[in-house]
């Protein structure tokens, strides 16, 4: 009964993007996850093509500097807000696509769209990953769904 009870908790959690309690009993897992997600974002061009960025393919990292705990710059020049409170604001409303969307979505979109690459899909490691390593980077700020970027 315990097992079933633990499986389905486990399920549930996972579904609302959260750690359940008995799984902070290993923290190596998460610990991997984040490691695995901020090579992700510092590494992987996600097959991008290469831009006006001095012929190099994108990273995350290329435009959310120093692994998204800084302001952001465009190639453009335009700067934006870090990510530090991403995971913490989403789910949120989304202007461009007229909708509320989630953490995961605004990850797509911004593969596909800014880097011009395979976005990750939904349920992924790779984007389990992804999702750590911003929930690590926003550990202390304040989860206000819909809310604004710092």
């Amino acid at each position: 009964m315990y097992k079933k009870t633990a499986v389905a908790l486990t399920v549930l959690c996972a579904s609302l993007g959260m750690v359940p309690a008995h799984a902070a009993s290993h923290p190596q897992t998460f610990a991997a996850a984040v490691k695995a997600g901020q090579h992700i974002f510092m590494t992987d061009t996600f097959g991008s093509r290469e831009r006006a960025n001095n012929g190099v393919s994108m990273t995350c990292d290329t435009c959310h500097i120093n692994g998204g705990r800084t302001m952001g710059r465009l190639p453009n020049g335009k700067r934006f807000p870090s990510l530090m409170n991403a995971v913490a604001i989403f789910p949120r409303y989304n202007p461009r696509m007229h909708k509320v969307i989630t953490i995961e979505t605004q990850i797509r979109a911004c593969v596909k769209n800014g880097l011009m690459g395979h976005a990750p899909a939904y349920g992924s490691q790779t984007m389990t990953d992804l999702v750590s390593y911003l929930a690590s980077i926003a550990r202390g700020q304040r989860v206000e769904p819909n809310g604004m970027p710092r």
